[in-house]
């Protein structure tokens, strides 16, 4: 079955068939077992009374002043039948003559009730037989025969006893209890079994609710989101469901944004390119060629960075990038990325400080990988610190953090930091936010923890640790943090 409602009912079913008919089977046979002992204590309870009327004269065996007691209690034919006889050989009571007799139930009567079926004439009989005492004739002592007393004969107290009744009233009963337990609760579990398809459909609606639901969400509709279905167990589903839905139209309007500022970044880069060359073809400005290419080389420059810095990421993100690890010499490496970002530095009128330890540092890492982290925490530092403010950069032993002032930032932009696609400008002014995400790839491809903290005062710090990966032959001081130098 492929249908949830369609296997729901049918296992719903099968236990109800399986348990149902196993519990209708079970009292089925209880109550029969309960009647046929019912039937055979008053069997039994007949039999005694009967016994009880018995007497053994010198005559033999006879019924006494109460014979005519059996013979209102049992009927005429094989509906009941009685049957007496003792060891001592006297004659067989009989009322009515049975018309058949189990075999050797003289030999085998006892103290304890015998019971067993028989079939006489095509009618079922139950029967039991057992042995007992016969009440003693009060003439007994003074007959004698041939100088024995009767009382004393041989064999005189033991008779054997066989009482039968017909099973027709208790057979009609039980097949009437079989119909009752076994075919009404046959025809209720037909029923079930008929209604449980129905009935699972009913009970499964709010799921087939949110099913519609479903199709009304998707990336073509951002905003939509699942509606509550007041089932309990489906609350949970329902909200994961729309936190993915969230973070999904995050994730899309993130890429839209990335999307828009990588459009952004390289239609400029080649409307650059045609405007110089429309113009230049138009209205020389009589520069020197070289000078022409220089320009057209930094625009192509900048197109091939971004593009690069694409591929880069996905490599890093994809584990094909493998550090080549060479010792870096710090201070020289620092000094290339503080000149490299003089330029924004003197547009944005701010200060880079560097605190270098008092002994040479020379770290173990993947100089292009190194340069990708630090240059882009660097720029970014500048790109962003407030104008006329102090970009902190030092390093020791251990690790290298970069503070600047960040007025426009939020505690919760800090957990985006390092997203790809995400930036704080949003695609403005050819951000597309790919330097952290490229600093945090090299990092993670290197071995080097990167973290940020928004510190009191709008003050971010970036630590890039290395403490694992560190060579350096003599020993090492930390500088002197920034707090105190301000001070």
């Amino acid at each position: 079955m492929r249908t949830l409602s369609g296997r729901i009912a049918f296992l719903l079913g099968t236990a109800a068939v399986l348990l149902l008919g196993g519990a209708a089977v079970l009292m089925d046979h209880l109550v029969d077992a309960e009647m046929r002992h019912r039937f055979d204590s008053d069997l039994e309870a007949q039999a005694h009374a009967l016994a009880a009327l018995v007497e053994h004269g010198p005559g033999g065996l006879d019924m006494g002043e109460a014979s005519g007691v059996p013979l209102r209690m049992l009927a005429s034919d094989v509906q009941g039948a009685y049957a007496v006889r003792c060891t001592d050989g006297s004659r067989l009571l009989s009322r009515p003559p049975p018309a058949g007799y189990p075999a050797h139930w003289a030999g085998t009567a006892g103290e304890a009730p015998v019971f067993a079926d028989l079939d006489v004439r095509g009618t079922s009989l139950r029967a039991v037989w057992f042995r007992f005492k016969p009440v003693p004739d009060p003439l007994a002592g003074r007959t004698m025969q041939a100088g024995v007393s009767e009382s004393t004969g041989p064999g005189r107290g033991d008779c054997q006893l066989i009482f039968m009744q017909s099973r027709t009233a208790l057979d009609g009963i039980l097949l009437t209890i079989d119909v009752i337990l076994l075919a009404i609760p046959l025809l209720a579990l037909l029923l079930v079994l008929l209604l449980s398809p129905h009935l699972v459909r009913r009970g499964l609606r709010p799921l087939a609710v949110l099913c519609e639901s479903m199709r009304e969400v998707g990336p073509n509709l951002p905003g939509r989101r699942l509606r509550a279905t007041g089932t309990h167990e489906l609350e949970p589903l329902v909200t994961g469901f729309n936190d993915v839905l969230a973070l999904m139209d995050e994730v899309v309007a993130r890429e839209r944004r990335f999307t828009d500022a990588l459009a952004h970044e390289m239609r400029t880069r080649l409307a650059e390119l045609h405007t110089l060359v429309d113009i230049e073809r138009r209205y020389p400005s009589g520069r020197s060629l070289d000078a022409l290419l220089d320009e057209i080389g930094d625009i192509g420059g900048e197109l091939e960075g971004t593009i690069s810095g694409l591929l880069l990421l996905t490599r890093l993100d994809a584990g094909l990038e493998s550090p080549d690890w060479r010792p870096v010499g710090m201070d020289a490496f620092v000094s290339r990325l503080v000149e490299r970002a003089t330029g924004t530095a003197k547009r944005r009128d701010l200060h880079i400080a560097v605190e270098r330890p008092e002994l040479p540092l020379s770290l173990m890492a993947d100089p292009s990988l190194l340069n990708i982290v630090v240059g882009n925490l660097l720029g970014n530092a500048c790109e962003y610190a407030a104008a006329g403010s102090t970009v902190w950069l030092r390093w020791d032993g251990g690790s290298m953090v970069i503070e600047n002032q960040a007025p426009d930032l939020r505690e919760e932009d800090i957990g985006c930091f390092g997203q790809r696609f995400w930036s704080k400008q949003q695609g403005r002014d050819g951000h597309t936010g790919l330097g952290l995400a490229l600093a945090g790839s090299a990092a993670l491809a290197m071995g080097f923890p990167l973290s940020f903290d928004l510190r009191e005062g709008q003050w971010l710090r970036v630590a890039l640790d290395w403490r694992q990966s560190l060579r350096s032959g003599t020993s090492v001081l930390p500088g002197s943090p920034p707090e105190a130098s301000r001070g």
